[in-house]
């Protein structure tokens, strides 16, 4: 979770989610959980949806 909250707040605009899962070379089922990540993240107030794009909070 603090690894995709850092690849948010490194970022000047918006990520869709392609370009989230494209920051991590691991390959793993971890990733099918990304928008669950985002969802949370978005909860604690670390992350914001903008259509289907996201951007830190």
């Amino acid at each position: 979770m603090r690894a995709v909250a850092q690849v948010l707040t490194a970022s000047s605009a918006a990520l869709p989610l392609a370009a989230l899962k494209a920051s991590f070379k691991g390959k793993g089922r971890w990733k099918k959980g990304l928008p669950r990540i985002l969802e949370t993240l978005e909860a604690l107030g670390r992350a914001r949806r903008k259509g289907d794009q996201w951007t830190s909070h």
